[in-house]
């Protein structure tokens, strides 16, 4: 019996729990190594700066390095999939979208990379919703970007980045 490639595992359970409990107590002693330099004992106020911070990161790899342990005891059994390929598929179908979408903003402003994002997800998706055409996807994606502007820039009066935009005017910013 052959295994869809779709839905066979990409990455284990073992060693997403092995690899985020790893990093988890690494992080938790940064942040013992980070607080030990400012203090961890008491004074005649009280606690050190470094008092409290300390703890938190000491509990946090003993809880980290138990998970850890836990995990290595169960490795046999922890065989099933984390994630699949079709499932992750999915996550890459969003998240490349949205690192695009952040990169290209302090070039483009947010506004003309708010109408891109929109219209991008419209477009591809509307084959799965009712089906629209081009003056819908471009009025829900400007008319988005239009009433962030209106919201932001005119009502609360925080200006955001308008990248090329601005060059039309000090309307927009």
């Amino acid at each position: 019996m052959s295994m869809n490639h779709d839905s066979s595992p990409l990455v284990g359970t073992r060693w997403v729990e092995a690899g985020l409990a790893t990093f988890t107590a690494a992080l938790g002693g940064l942040v013992m190594i980070g607080s030990h330099a400012s203090g961890i004992g008491w004074n005649d106020t009280g606690p050190e700066p470094g008092y409290f911070p300390f703890h938190v990161g000491l509990l946090m790899s003993a809880a980290s390095l138990a998970t850890l342990f836990r995990t290595l005891l169960r490795w046999r059994t922890l065989g099933e999939a984390f994630v699949s390929r079709a499932a992750f598929r999915q996550v890459l179908a969003v998240f490349l979208p949205i690192v695009l979408y952040v990169a290209v903003m302090p070039f483009t402003g947010l506004y003309l990379a708010s109408v891109a994002f929109i219209a991008w997800f419209m477009w591809r998706d509307r084959q799965r919703a009712e089906p629209y055409g081009w003056p819908a996807i471009l009025a829900v994606s400007g008319g988005a970007s239009l009433a962030s502007y209106l919201v932001f820039a005119l009502w609360f009066k925080v200006p955001l980045q308008a990248g090329p935009l601005a060059l039309l005017g000090g309307w927009l910013q």
